[in-house]
Order: structure tokens, then sequence, then C-alpha cells
């Protein structure tokens, strides 16, 4: 008994000491590998878009240019460039559990109008090894429903 308790103890300090740089992806590429940043009247940019560690925050701006109101919501999601490809970067559900109001809807983004969010890598409980990265932000209009995808390069440098 003593030997499998040791055994299993090894195991989960093993397991424990692994790369926390390794993203989990999902195991295809993305169907959409251009996604403007700016699309139908609506903008993505990143306030920075260079890093040189894993950024906690991304500021982001998104703008409206048409004359019709869309939904936009605090949630963005984040893909990595791999193999010649765009993947998206898995995370535990548990970001939604945590805050039911990660989504894409919830607030108004009027015609003409600018807004800057704030979107937190680090309550995704990820860290970003150096690599080349998009975040991806989605947002609603309701009446005829019509979604609009744009995204936003940047990059985290190895120091």
């Amino acid at each position: 008994m003593k030997r499998w308790i040791v055994l299993v103890s090894l195991l989960l300090l093993l397991a424990s000491c692994g790369n926390k740089d390794t993203l989990t992806t999902l195991a295809d590429p993305v169907p959409d590998q251009t996604i403007p940043s700016h699309n139908e009247g609506i903008s993505l940019e990143l306030l920075q878009d260079v890093f040189d560690e894993s950024p906690t925050h991304i500021k982001t701006k998104v703008a409206n240019t048409t004359t019709n109101s869309f939904e936009i919501g605090p949630f963005y999601h984040i893909e990595v460039w791999k193999d010649d490809h765009w993947y998206i970067l898995t995370y535990s559900d548990a970001v939604f559990l945590r805050d039911p109001h990660f989504r894409d809807g919830g607030s108004e983004l009027t015609a003409h109008q600018e807004i800057q969010q704030t979107f937190s890598v680090e309550d995704l409980g990820i860290r970003l090894p150096a690599g080349t990265y998009r975040l991806v932000k989605t947002v609603l209009q309701r009446n005829p429903y019509h979604e609009v995808t744009v995204s936003a390069t940047f990059i985290v440098q190895e120091m």
C-alpha cells in the first residue's frame, strides 16, 4: 500500500511539473482563416499589439461606423498561429460560471459609437508563450439577426 501511495505521489508531482506555457487548442484549424480588423462597418483595434511577456489584460477599441446599433459584450476568444493556420485556444468552462456575463451581447454599441474594452487573459487561467495570436470579437445585430466578426493580431515576444 505504501508503495502505491509513493507511486501516485510521484505521478502527481511529475504532472504538476509540466510546462505551463503549453497551450491547448482545438484539434482542427478554425474554418475562417481570414478575419479582418474592419468588417461591415465594425472595427477592432488593440491599444498595444506587442507584449514582452504574456499579457494579463489586453485593451481594445471597438468602433461602429454604421447607422445601425449592435449588441456587444465582454467575450473575446483567442487564436494562436501554428503550422501556418489559426487555432482556437481552449480553456476551462469555469470562466463562464464565474462570469455569466462573459458573452457576445449585453450592452448596446450604437451607431457611430466607439468604445474601449479590457479583455482579461488572466481570467481565462492561461499564459501565452511567445508567438503570434489574434483576438476575435463578434458583435450582434438583433433585428434582423446578424453577426459581424472582427479580429486583431498581437505578438508575445520572448525576453
